[in-house]
Formats: structure tokens, C-alpha cells, sequence
């Protein structure tokens, strides 16, 4: 929450602005659109022997943007093994030029294991005449449509509340804008008497700060909570002061 406004008859208090939403949910789009459209989720290697050394692989990686094919000439072909990076593992194939990446990114330790198992009995056993593996990993375009739909949602379900208060006339105005509503609801003035901070433990243990306006009769206008007491008790003193102000006016 913000102050936008603060005169001596007028105070705009917004609980959003547009950085607020748009900056996270871009960020959530981006990175689910990059996992869902760059990283391969399916990859197939396909290996032929004519001869001992005689034969060639191919491997096929899809992903959103369509298939890449890459050849591998089986005399160059050494065997398999599998890289670890923290808690994620891959294949890569091992030829006389270098390494070539097969399987994504996982965290199938024992999966990909096996298959660099099966590779490299491939390679040392020239009686067998074909190998064929595959590998999806439909984690990747989970994750990739998780934090697509996570971006999207910020934006869907964001709620936006400005808090008018008007000297003139004598009203606090609260707005609520959103995607799907869109609602004003009107307080007197004389109505509201003072300003609180409660403060909250949710089940997790974690701290929440809600500043409440005190009206007559024993009601509470509850404006969004955050767990910044900092930010909190500036909404609150700012409200008491205008408060303050407007009944030694009077």
C-alpha cells in the first residue's frame, strides 16, 4: 500500500499499483513461455549397425517449436554417462569429437542411469544390430505451464482498492477495481472516530499487519493486510493524523 495523495482536506491511500502486478506476472510468463518453447521435452536416439563399426545414430529432440535432428556416425560413438548438476541429472553421449547432450534435464537419477547403461552396452557389444530409446519428461512442460498460468492468475485475480478521503464531501470513498468486479462502496466521515494495527499469526507462524478504521457502532473497515509493519503503522499514523485534523476543524 501507497500514499498518492495527502493534502489537508484530501488523502488517496492505493493497495496496488501496476508495478506491483505486472512486473511478477511478466516474470512468470517469461519463464514458463522460455521452458514450454526451448526445452526439449521428448528426445529419442535411434542406432543402426551394419557392421562392427559400421552404422550411424540420430537423435530427435521436440519441443513447441518442432523437432531437431542430429546425426551421429556410430565408428564416432564411445559410449554414454550421466552429468549430475545439483539434484538434476542428464545423458550426454560420448564420441570422438565430444560430448552430445540426449536426455533434458531431470531428476530421474535411477532412469537416467539406465540408460546410459543400455548405451554403453550397445557400443560394446557388436552382435546387437539396433538400439531405440526415449525419453519424455513431462515435468518440464508442467513446470513451464505452471508459471505460465501463474502469471496469467496475478493478472486474472489481482484486487486493487483506493481509499478516498474527502473533507469536501465528508465521505471516505473505497474503490475495489478487478478483472471480474468492480465495486464503490461510500462511509461518512463523521462516522469514522480513530485507526488501528492488527496484528495476526497465521498457521505457518508468519506475522500479518492490518490496519483497521474504528466507526460508530463498533465496526471495523478492515483495508489489505501485509506482513510490512513498517509500511503498515506510515498507513496508519497518515490516516490518524487526517483524522485528527478534520475534528479540530470542526
Amino acid at each position: 500500500m501507497k500514499i498518492i495523495k495527502q493534502t489537508a482536506s484530501e488523502l488517496i491511500i492505493q493497495t496496488q499499483s501496476i508495478f506491483d502486478f505486472w512486473l511478477p506476472s511478466c516474470l512468470f510468463m517469461a519463464v514458463g513461455l522460455i521452458s514450454l518453447t526451448f526445452d526439449y521435452h521428448a528426445a529419442t536416439l535411434n542406432c543402426q549397425r551394419l557392421k562392427a563399426k559400421q552404422g550411424n545414430c540420430q537423435i530427435v529432440r521436440s519441443n513447441l517449436l518442432g523437432s531437431n535432428i542430429k546425426e551421429i556416425e556410430l565408428a564416432s560413438l564411445q559410449g554414454a554417462k550421466v552429468e549430475r548438476c545439483g539434484y538434476k541429472t542428464r545423458v550426454v553421449l560420448l564420441t570422438s569429437v565430444g560430448t552430445v547432450p540426449f536426455t533434458a534435464n531431470s531428476t530421474n537419477w535411477g532412469t537416467q542411469d539406465a540408460v546410459a547403461s543400455d548405451i554403453n552396452y550397445f557400443v560394446k557389444n557388436a552382435k546387437n544390430g539396433l538400439l531405440r530409446l526415449s525419453q519424455e519428461d513431462h515435468w518440464l512442460g508442467w513446470t513451464g505451464a505452471i508459471f505460465l498460468l501463474a502469471g496469467i492468475a496475478v493478472i486474472v485475480l489481482r484486487n486493487n482498492e483506493i481509499y478516498s478521503f474527502d473533507e469536501t464531501l465528508n465521505t471516505l470513498t473505497v474503490k475495489q477495481r478487478g478483472l471480474w468486479a468492480r465495486k464503490v462502496m461510500e462511509y461518512s466521515l463523521c462516522d469514522i472516530y480513530g485507526v488501528e494495527v492488527d496484528r495476526t499469526k497465521d498457521r505457518d507462524h508468519d506475522i500479518w499487519y492490518e490496519v483497521r478504521l474504528l466507526a460508530c457502532g463498533g465496526s471495523r473497515i478492515s483495508l489489505p493486510r501485509t506482513m510490512n509493519p513498517y509500511q503498515q503503522a506510515k498507513i496508519a499514523k497518515a490516516i490518524n493524523n487526517y483524522l485528527h485534523q478534520q475534528n479540530n476543524q470542526k
